[in-house]
């Protein structure tokens, strides 16, 4: 029986895997109104959690005791706002000021990603979890660069000002590339870079500006990536079909989430399943949030079957929102586990001390 570590990599290979992986990226709310239906503590370890995620440490972040109490300041200087009235709607909070409000990089510095000690936890990390995947939250493009001139103001730049556009994205690929480097030789299985690219039916730019600005310095994180001997991952809500050929060209491997609100999961899987693997496409906007336990546990079936040859992570696209009743989220885990059963570990994988999921 594999470990899960084993699994994942397998399930990316194509080759070997005896069941495919699973991951449950949760709101912290519904994260709690599972964990109280099925009346445990360990969350992770009770739904057999393939995938453990992790994040990188500043050692120079600036102070934030400037800010109310809600708030905290990035290394890049944005504020944000982390008040308990997210968790009533998610976990992402909102951004209260930024600090470029012109496009021009006179007098700001960008933080120093070479200093040393911003994966100092990682050895512990590994050490505690060492049969599962492990995935550093990377550092991507474009979401840095709005947060540092405000959305809007950045969407106008790219149309208006492309050289100072390209000049702040060599800067964050610069940054990108030497934080990528410190989590060489940790024992670290991926890397996934974070950037929203997709409205839910079409890219927030026009492809080809895309494929001028932002694919070559993709191409250079995702080599830094593969020098330290990662996989390479992104995540990117909604829709970007058009742009999957040249993610696959500068050497992505697994794409995050497969909304299947926004794209077509069959039609991805057949045009592009041979080169990149896909990890979510559970409805988190449909099937999760509104549907029946049956309803989940046949999207769930057809996922699993349609790639029934490798090349996926059983996942919601997306973290489940709050909204989401726990028995559909504990219907789908139990179908997960039930693979296991059937390659003949009646456990389905799960430590001694937890006991299977009921059905729903």
């Amino acid at each position: 029986m594999l470990t899960q570590r084993q699994r994942v990599h397998a399930s990316i290979r194509r080759s070997g895997f005896d069941a495919l992986p699973w991951q449950f990226d949760l709101t912290s709310l519904a994260a709690d109104r599972l964990r109280k239906y099925l009346g445990v503590e360990n969350l992770h370890q009770a739904i057999g959690d393939h995938i453990i995620m992790f994040g990188d440490v500043s050692p120079n972040a600036p102070t934030s005791t400037d800010l109310p109490p809600d708030c905290v300041r990035s290394e890049f200087g944005t504020v944000w706002r982390r008040a308990p009235q997210d968790r009533s709607t998610g976990d992402w909070g909102g951004m209260v000021s930024y600090p470029l409000h012109d496009p021009t990089l006179a007098g700001y510095t960008f933080p120093d990603a070479t200093i040393s000690g911003r994966c100092a936890h990682v050895p512990d990390l590994r050490r505690k979890h060492p049969d599962h995947f492990l995935i550093a939250s990377g550092h991507g493009l474009w979401e840095h660069g709005w947060a540092l001139c405000g959305f809007e103001n950045y969407l106008g730049y790219v149309l208006s000002d492309q050289a100072f556009v390209e000049q702040v994205t060599d800067k964050l690929a610069d940054f990108s590339c030497a934080a990528t480097a410190q989590l060489k030789g940790m024992g670290i299985d991926g890397i996934r870079f974070g950037d929203d690219w997709g409205f839910q039916d079409r890219l927030m730019i026009p492809p080809d500006l895309w494929r001028k600005i932002f694919k070559p310095r993709y191409r250079r994180i995702f080599d830094a990536a593969r020098a330290a001997n990662l996989v390479v991952m992104m995540h990117s809500c909604g829709h970007l079909t058009e742009i999957l050929p040249d993610l696959i060209d500068i050497g992505l491997q697994v794409l995050h989430p497969l909304q299947p609100e926004a794209m077509d999961v069959q039609y991805c899987h057949h045009h592009f399943g041979q080169d990149l693997s896909f990890w979510g496409a559970l409805g988190s906007q449909s099937t999760l949030a509104i549907g029946t336990p049956a309803d989940c546990r046949r999207e769930a079936q057809h996922r699993l079957s349609l790639f029934h040859s490798g090349g996926y992570i059983l996942a919601p696209a997306g973290a489940a929102p709050t909204e989401t009743p726990p028995e559909n989220l504990a219907a789908i885990v139990e179908l997960a586990q039930s693979q296991l059963s059937r390659a003949g570990d009646p456990t389905g994988g799960l430590p001694p001390t937890q006991p299977k999921l009921i059905s729903t």
